[in-house]
């Protein structure tokens, strides 16, 4: 009675609670509705294990990894602009990141692997994975080029501080730098937790794999061993195609047994794709010469080249410094012709195919300069020009009266180590002009002391020491690039939409296309496959695969989408099937078309190496219809063993070879595209000396990389992986 009156003084909770799992229960599907109906699982990029990559977050990665390129160029001196080809590679790798490192999460959980900070430290004490040898590229590192954490550490303990007082002393451009290593950093760490956590779980893979002496030592053979061979091949097209009869049985268990070759990890179609480049025409062509060789005649009468290019269509920006040849090896056809053109020549303007513009361009000068400069500098701090030059006009009489260049800066409180000045720091197109004008006159500079004056204030330059007395060029280049003008653009326009308004079935638009001139390409496409918005480019190639996989249905014909990175590719799209099942079916052609190969292969390998049974050596294997002979060298177990003639590696003939003895004749060995036989001329021992430990450690450690080269994509084809990819 004590527990049931307990019980009802709690009723009004009891019901509450029971309530609220009632409403959660039924809620939940309302709830998982209303996430669709709101466009949730729109903004997921994909999903593996269940795992959802929101775009938001896939953005952010790539945002990541796009500074992070862009970072790493600059610290080497490169330009730091990314190309299309870049962006879409950083694009790929952070997807497939993203599943491997998912995959691998979940194996690890499995195991209850993790890892810890400890892990990190240890990590970054030892500084060999990917992440940390990419800090010791841009500075933390050693005298001898190694990662260094101690390095790093200061720099994160001193970081607040540091960037402090770079900003105080108006060091504008080392803030920046400085701020730029610290994303670097925190971007790194967290690649370097994916990267413990593989590295832990291919450590237990390897643990379960132990080698034996035995096997060891025939390991390091086939690795050391080397063979002279004299191959030949009878490559299986020498069997006519119709000397081969194949049954619709025979496709079956073809396609029965490579069934995971046809594998869909998401839906697939197959395209037929009329893709036009628009491009320039004739008459576009000479309304740029025309306006080309107009600033060519300006070049010719002297105006300011300053002006010319600056007014002009050029890809490539005036500098008033004169540069080396390394300079303009983006534009080579300039490059060549430097040397033959006297000084205030301007070379008539032309079509460079190369690079599809129009050029002209004026050697304004040639001098002979330094390509590297040792100096010290001490900035003539001043309200204005004139006061600055007054003050630098007293450093250099302090400096003629005894006081060294050293003891005068230190007084001034700037910097006195000497600095090396490289050609490769600062040449480039549209330097700014003071910048251009101190350089030059520092590039010819003779050893001592000298005022170097700006428009905005004067320098005192030591100059130490000058090496590589080279050829500089000050050059004036007009290299228009050659586009296609509206009218060109709209007359390729209209007459693509009148086809397409006349074609709008699939099978018209697959017979007629020939006859009104358009070449369509078979397409094989999926949704995790960019290739067709990779290569064309432009948000409209994204829509034209939404429209593939989200509308559209076998014998639909796309709308035109106007797209590519520079707006000048047409695009339409036949739809001539579409697969949402696990795998593409026997009955789709290609597949049909690759299975009926390969029973074909099959038939043609049986029928040969029957025709072939009687073969007893070289000369015998040599007299065969077709066979081609080549002799290889110094080749290994694991050499990539292919004949030229032929052309597709062959793993198997590397086994014959290898198990082969010197002298001896092979007998027929059935390879991918040929049945081989070999003659072992010569067999030689490596000079490498056999250490078991070192061998059996080596042979552990390949079969555990093997096994890692293979596990994650055999795990990944069952961990759901969801690719939404082509929506974005």
């Amino acid at each position: 009675m004590a527990a049931i009156q307990k019980i009802r003084s709690y009723s009004l909770w009891l019901m509450a609670i029971v309530g609220l799992a009632l409403f959660a229960f039924i809620a939940e599907p309302l709830f998982e509705s209303f996430k669709t109906l709101v466009g949730y699982d729109s903004m997921q990029v994909g999903s593996v294990y269940g795992k959802s990559f929101s775009v938001q977050d896939y953005q952010n990665e790539v945002n990541d990894r796009t500074e992070m390129a862009k970072i790493t160029k600059a610290m080497r001196g490169q330009a730091d602009a990314l190309t299309a080809q870049e962006e879409d590679q950083i694009r790929e790798t952070t997807w497939q990141e993203f599943v491997t490192n998912a995959v691998i999460e979940h194996e690890a959980d499995k195991l209850g692997i993790e890892v810890t900070d400890g892990d990190e430290h240890d990590a970054l004490r030892q500084g060999q994975l990917p992440s940390l040898q990419v800090l010791a590229q841009l500075g933390f590192a050693n005298q001898q080029g190694v990662f260094d954490a101690n390095a790093l550490q200061d720099f994160i303990k001193n970081y607040d501080k540091s960037l402090k007082q770079l900003v105080a002393n108006g060091q504008q451009q080392y803030a920046e730098q400085y701020q730029q290593l610290r994303r670097i950093w925190e971007f790194s760490e967290k690649q370097l937790r994916r990267e413990i956590l593989q590295q832990k779980y291919a450590m237990l893979l390897q643990s379960t794999f132990l080698s034996n002496p035995i096997a060891a030592k025939q390991s390091f053979d086939e690795q050391t061993q080397k063979a002279d061979v004299e191959v030949v091949a009878v490559p299986y097209s020498t069997v006519p195609d119709k000397d081969v009869k194949v049954s619709d049985a025979e496709l079956q268990d073809m396609y029965a047994k490579n069934k995971e070759m046809f594998r869909l990890t998401a839906p697939a179609a197959i395209l037929k794709v009329l893709d036009i480049e628009v491009k320039a025409s004739d008459a576009d062509k000479a309304a740029l010469m025309k306006e080309v060789q107009n600033w060519q005649q300006q070049l010719q009468e002297g105006v300011d080249p300053a002006n010319v290019v600056g007014g002009s269509k050029t890809s490539f920006a005036y500098s008033t410094l004169p540069m080396s040849k390394k300079a303009f090896q983006s534009i080579p056809d300039v490059a060549a012709g430097l040397d033959s053109m006297a000084v205030g020549a301007v070379k008539p303007a032309y079509y460079n195919a190369q690079d599809n513009t129009i050029t002209t361009y004026k050697l304004v000068s040639k001098v002979q300069a330094a390509d590297s400069v040792l100096y010290r500098r001490i900035v003539a701090v001043a309200e204005t020009p004139e006061k600055s030059a007054a003050r630098a006009d007293s450093i250099m009489k302090a400096i003629e009266g005894g006081k060294t260049f050293a003891a005068m800066a230190k007084e001034l409180n700037q910097p006195t180590d000497s600095v090396w000045s490289f050609s490769s720091q600062y040449e480039q197109p549209g330097l700014p002009a003071d910048e251009a004008s101190v350089i030059a006159q520092l590039n010819t500079m003779e050893p001592g002391v000298k005022v170097l004056s700006t428009s905005q204030g004067s320098i005192v330059f030591q100059v130490l020491e000058r090496r590589n007395i080279e050829a500089k060029y000050n050059v004036a280049v007009v290299k228009c690039p050659l586009n296609f003008s509206k009218a060109t653009y709209n007359t390729a326009l209209n007459k693509l939409n009148k086809f397409r308004a006349s074609n709008t079935t699939f099978a018209a638009f697959e017979k007629n296309a020939a006859k009104a001139g358009y070449t369509l390409l078979d397409f094989p496409a999926s949704a995790d496959n960019l290739a067709l918005q990779t290569n064309i480019g432009g948000s409209a190639a994204k829509d034209a695969m939404k429209w593939v996989f989200d509308d559209a249905k076998a014998g639909d014909v796309s709308k035109i989408y106007e797209c590519g990175r520079e707006n000048n590719h047409l695009l339409v799209l036949g739809v001539k099937s579409i697969t949402t099942d696990e795998y593409m079916p026997l009955d789709n052609d290609d597949v049909k078309k690759v299975i009926t190969s390969m029973v074909q292969q099959q038939k043609k390998a049986e029928k040969l190496m029957a025709q072939l049974k009687g073969v007893k050596d070289i000369n015998a294997a040599k007299a065969q219809k077709g066979a081609v002979a080549e002799e290889l060298k110094e080749q290994t177990f694991y050499s990539t063993t292919m004949l030229q003639a032929i052309g597709v590696p062959e793993p198997k003939l590397a086994g014959a070879i290898a198990r082969t003895q010197q002298g001896k004749f092979s007998g027929a060995v059935q390879g991918a595209a040929a049945i081989y036989f070999v003659q072992v001329q010569s067999k030689t021992a490596g000079t490498e000396k056999y250490d078991e430990k070192i061998a059996l450690e080596q042979a552990s450690s390949a079969l555990a990389q093997n096994v890692m080269r293979t596990i994650i994509p055999a795990l990944a084809k069952d961990a759901k992986v969801r690719d939404q990819r082509y929506k974005f």
